[in-house]
């Protein structure tokens, strides 16, 4: 079977959120990739921090980092998961039922190329 990295954009997150709504919110996402580990498809998984990161480039020989990259809430990579599937039919079909679509969020599959 194939491994393909999940990631998640947008979405989860609302600031008229009460904390307890919030701690649902969580406990859902947290249900959602139990069922994964439970099925053996979920190889890891995690919440990216809050603050921006940092964005490396070359230009020439020298190396620049800056803080970044910033994107539209929409667009901002909030966290992944590595899982197995046969195909991206069947990878679909894993995370059709994830919260995170459920907030309005998106995600992205990309199957993992085995370098040998």
């Amino acid at each position: 079977m194939a491994k393909y990295l999940v990631l998640a954009f947008g979405g989860g997150r609302r600031p008229e959120m009460s904390p307890a709504e919030m701690q649902g919110v969580i406990e859902k996402y947290r249900n959602w990739s139990a069922s994964l580990a439970q099925a053996g498809r979920l190889h890891d998984g995690n919440k990216l921090t809050n603050d921006a990161g940092k964005a490396v480039r070359r230009r020439g020989d020298q190396l620049a980092v800056t803080d970044g990259p910033y994107a539209e809430s929409k667009e901002v990579l909030g966290g992944y998961w590595l899982i197995e599937a046969k195909s991206y039919d069947e990878a679909v079909k894993l995370v059709a039922d994830s919260p995170h679509l459920a907030y309005g969020g998106g995600m992205e599959l990309r199957e993992i190329e085995v370098m040998d």
